[in-house]
């Protein structure tokens, strides 16, 4: 049991001074008079005068009377408060970002749009059980207009073309396992674009179906006309406030009237409308002491992730404010939510759990007291949203709790001066989690930035060091060499017909967004085409290969120059073995992000580490437990063709010199001479400078023109190759017009197989 003594409470409606809180078993058990717990303290009265409210302190059972708390804090000079709660989120496929969030106080997050289902409903399930990260409610796939926002840019989306759907829709979103349901209306003009939205009669279908099922509706507005529409529907609450001009009085009238609630998000559309005062979030010590470098970077000049992306001169900030003000002058329910959605990789300047902290900040600037802001991030989204188990400090409900330096309730910035954390009276390992990602091992990467990415001129590939002169970001240094078969295979993992399942590649997709447009995007589309189901296939291969090797006897896989490689948590392993991943210190540290919270598959120890393949890494590989010794199955997948001959001999040299007997090895081989055909050529002649395909041929270095065979039965490998045209037919499959030998003109690739000699 932990008692906390002599510290000044907000439970969640009001302040109480003068009493103890005893947590037990994950709940409040008990707020009492301090006197009840400390004879020594005066009844009512705290080392500043007299308590208030100590009167209607709940009073201790008896049995917890007599029972002795194992951790007594004492919190003179500090404030107690309930977890905080941000009303809109978005947690873009990783739970990352809700342990950052935890570790600025925020205990749960309502996600307000989350695809695809099966990702989403991971999150929120590992989330329930895993106290170490923010707890996670969403709404999962939001409800759009056919060719509508977002659905225009993500086509795969369910989409809506009449009321005829709605009832549908609604029905799969609570199967699905959605705790709310979100609409968009939207015209995506932030965005530049002119879009259909959801028209009356399908909104008002919607809501409708959405109350019939128990579900509250969330939409999201863009404008005062938005806001008419969502309200004629009769929406249970809108997200974001205009910017173009004030809300007029009737509407902020009717949504009083009826009985609505709106979340501002100021800290997005303080962002988006370039006012500068967000960006000095990540110069406050009390926030930037806990913040990774990448997030504190996108804090202060990232500019992803925005409700604008098309600047307009008509867009002024104080617009919002004023309108947040008129809202809650009128009466209308605030809740505190930041629309926060950056992610490893991506330079959004909305940072989970440090945004919540200036969303207050800029609640009280608009005319709430204090109290009122801490209320619209606690009390009010757990009762409005149904959480009826948190959101306020109160026997019998959940010990999400907050220890900070300070009095919020009369300076709301003091909510940033944490000094404890507990998730259902777990508590939360801060300087644990800052130390991990201040570890000099991995160093802090700066973050993505938006537009096009710099090709690797220095010519290293996966695995290889740069020297930190070209990567401009975590993702930058992964480059398109690790994202395209990252989308491919998330593609791929989309389709009733599939080959594999990776759940992994969901999540990069889902997470890098941006970041993988140089693939997914029209700069990818010609080598998007000409690769076809080049990377499924490939992938199938060697997942059947891996599986071969381990089930013969190799008990250790190293898979050199991993990349997003995510066989450990996806392949049924057929015996106990360890895995062994290599890459370089920013590749796995956004890897590690991505793949936090999975666990690997049964029988299998995954060992990450960082290592360059032009340096030591075979004595790296030695001290996280490689046995030389024992049978091996080494990977080499799409590295060859980024390793000059000389370079590629010295790692298969190394190679062969750590396997014992009965060791196997699968490699992907590629050249210069191999892929520079006329084709390739004419694709470059005709490509702008910006595409993938000019990213990828300035990457390969491989000018062997030596037969791939030979060069492995030359490090002692008895080795056969597997032809491309042979995977297509075996799973159905058009053969890949890159590699297509009937195609004149058409590259070569060599995926070959050998067994030690």
């Amino acid at each position: 049991m932990i008692r906390v003594d002599h510290a000044r409470v907000f439970d969640g409606e009001r302040v109480r001074d003068g009493v103890s809180v005893l947590i037990d078993d994950g709940l409040v058990v008990a707020v009492t008079p301090t006197a009840r717990q400390d004879p020594t303290a005066r009844p009512g009265a705290t080392a500043d005068g007299p308590a208030t409210g100590a009167a209607e302190a709940t009073e201790v059972p008896e049995a917890t009377e007599v029972a002795e708390a194992t951790e007594v804090i004492d919190g003179t000079g500090h404030t107690l408060l309930p977890g905080l709660i941000d009303g809109h989120t978005h947690v873009m496929g990783t739970l990352y970002n809700l342990r950052l969030a935890l570790a600025f106080g925020v205990t749960t997050e309502l996600d307000l749009f989350s695809f695809p289902p099966a990702l989403t409903g991971w999150l929120c399930d590992t989330a329930a059980r895993t106290d170490d990260v923010a707890d996670l409610r969403s709404s999962g796939t939001v409800m759009c207009a056919t060719g509508g926002h977002p659905a225009a840019s993500m086509p795969f989306l369910p989409s809506l073309a009449g009321p005829q759907d709605a009832q549908e829709q609604v029905t799969a979103r609570r199967k699905e396992g959605a705790h709310c349901i979100k609409m968009m209306f939207d015209d995506g003009g932030h965005h530049g674009a002119d879009l259909p939205t959801l028209d009356g009669p399908t909104a008002r279908a919607v809501t409708a179906a959405a109350r019939a099922e128990g579900l509250l509706t969330v939409a999201h507005i863009a404008d005062d006309e938005t806001v008419r529409a969502a309200l004629a529907a009769g929406v249970d609450a809108f997200t974001h406030v205009p910017m173009a001009a004030p809300l007029p009085g009737d509407l902020v009238a009717r949504t009083a009237a009826d009985g609505r609630f709106v979340i501002p998000t100021l800290a997005m559309m303080e962002m988006s409308s370039g006012a500068r005062g967000g960006r000095g979030l990540a110069d406050d010590d009390r926030i930037a002491a806990h913040l990774p470098a990448d997030a504190a970077a996108a804090i202060r000049m990232g500019t992803e992730g925005l409700a604008v992306t098309v600047p307009s001169p008509d867009l002024d900030f104080a617009h919002a404010l004023g309108t947040t003000r008129r809202l809650h002058e009128a009466g209308v329910t605030l809740v505190a939510g930041t629309d926060a959605n950056n992610a490893p990789g991506r330079a959004c300047p909305v940072v989970h759990g440090a945004a919540l902290h200036r969303e207050l900040e800029l609640l009280v600037a608009a005319g709430l007291t204090p109290v009122e802001a801490l209320r619209a991030a606690t009390s009010a989204p757990a009762r409005l949203f149904g959480l009826s188990d948190r959101g306020r400090i109160a026997p019998g409900l959940r010990a999400d709790l907050l220890l900070v330096e300070g009095d919020p309730t009369t300076d709301i910035t003091a909510t940033r001066a944490i000094r404890r954390i507990w998730r259902r009276g777990v508590p939360f390992d801060r300087e644990g989690f800052r130390t991990a990602w201040r570890n000099p091992a991995r160093p802090a990467p700066r973050p993505a930035t938006a537009g096009a990415r710099t090709p690797d001129t220095n010519g290293t590939g996966p695995g290889l060091r740069d020297g930190g002169t070209t990567a401009d970001s975590e993702l930058t240094a992964v480059g398109s060499t690790a994202l395209a078969p990252a989308a491919a295979r998330a593609r791929e993992s989309g389709r009733p017909d599939r080959l594999f399942d990776d759940q992994v590649a969901t999540q990069i997709a889902v997470a890098a967004g941006a970041a993988l447009a140089a693939w997914s995007g029209p700069r990818g589309e010609r080598l998007r085409r000409a690769m076809g189901d080049y990377f499924a296939l490939r992938t199938r291969y060697f997942d059947n290969w891996l599986l071969e090797a381990v089930g013969s006897g190799c008990r250790q896989v190293v898979v050199l120059a991993a990349g997003l490689d995510a066989r450990a948590f996806r392949l049924d392993w057929p015996a106990p073995l360890r895995l062994f991943e290599l890459d370089r210190a920013d590749v796995l540290s956004f890897k590690e992000k991505i793949v936090t919270g999975r666990v690997p598959a049964p029988g299998c120890v995954r060992i990450p580490m960082a290592g360059d393949l032009r340096g030591d890494w075979p004595d790296t590989l030695r001290a996280h437990g490689f046995d030389p010794h024992v049978p091996t199955a080494w990977l080499m997948e799409g590295i060859m063709v980024y390793l000059t001959e000389q370079e590629g001999d010295e790692v298969l040299g190394r190679v062969g010199e750590l396997s014992a007997p009965a060791s196997r090895l699968a490699l992907e081989y590629g050249s210069r001479a191999m892929f520079a055909t006329d084709t390739t050529r004419a694709a470059l002649d005709h490509a702008a400078a910006t595409d993938t395909l000019h990213t990828l041929s300035a990457l390969w270095r491989n000018e062997s023109t030596a037969d791939p065979l030979a060069r492995l039965t030359g490090h002692g490998w008895s080795a056969r190759s597997r032809e491309i045209t042979d995977l297509a037919a075996r799973y159905e499959r058009p053969v890949p017009p890159a590699f297509d030998p009937t195609v004149p003109g058409s590259a070569r690739i060599a995926l070959l197989e050998a067994t030690r000699t």
